[in-house]
């Protein structure tokens, strides 16, 4: 029996393992697109709304000090036997700048006077002549003289004497625009109260006008809703 000697042939591969290639993530690159914002500091932020509030309140208190500041002073009769028509009222402009279509008058809202002891007259919801300053403007510093009555007031029938007042409560009107906000038409209500000595003399004090603005408004309602007043329109039936 024949023995081969050959050895036998090893099998060689011809190709080479190729090793696998590491993928290496590309490079993260600057977008073209929209450009990054600067973030602003917080500090910064705080500081401009600090200084945006701060000219707001500047502003304000400028707003206010330019409006208009009306006041009103009362001086004593200067006759005892005639003490509303002697008595004086003044209505000051005390701002910056003038007020235009100023128009003021007395509103005795309720007077009691009496002959011989005895009340016998009332006076009440009652508006006196109305006054206007020169062209109706009342500049800075300027005011404005407003009677309480038109004439002496005397008794209708004979002896025809001046009546006794024993309770005078008063308020001074006066309607005004404000420059340059002519647009509107405002008014102010100065209330005085009439305080008797031992002698008859009388000190008007100011008093809060709260209390008589409710039936000022409903007497200026009756009279057509405007200053001046207008006659009260009778409807017939």
């Amino acid at each position: 029996m024949y023995e081969s000697t050959a050895k036998p042939m090893s099998i060689e591969l011809k190709g080479k393992k190729k090793k696998r290639k590491q993928k290496v993530p590309p490079e993260m690159q600057p977008s073209q697109g929209r450009p990054t914002i600067p973030t602003v500091p917080k500090r910064q932020t705080q500081t401009w709304t600090m200084l945006g509030v701060g000219i707001g309140l500047m502003s304000l208190v400028a707003l206010i000090e330019l409006f208009p500041r009306l006041s009103a002073t009362a001086s004593s009769p200067t006759d005892l036997d005639d003490p509303l028509s002697s008595s004086r009222f003044t209505v000051s402009n005390d701002g910056y700048l003038k007020v235009t279509d100023v128009m003021s008058a007395c509103f005795m809202w309720k007077v009691e006077m009496e002959f011989g002891g005895r009340p016998n007259i009332h006076m009440g919801r009652n508006l006196a002549r109305i006054v206007q300053p020169p062209e109706s403007n009342l500049s800075p510093m300027e005011g404005l003289t407003v009677p309480c009555t038109g004439n002496k007031l005397m008794a209708s029938l004979s002896p025809y004497v001046q009546p006794v007042i024993t309770y005078a409560n008063l308020a001074i009107v006066v309607y005004y625009r404000a420059w340059p906000f002519t647009f509107y038409r405002d008014h102010r209500l100065f209330r005085f109260v009439a305080n008797f000595g031992k002698h008859g003399e009388i000190t008007w004090e100011k008093q809060p006008a709260a209390e008589l603005e409710q039936d000022y408004n409903r007497f200026i309602k009756q009279h057509g809703g405007t200053f001046p007043p207008r006659p009260p329109v009778l409807r017939g039936k």
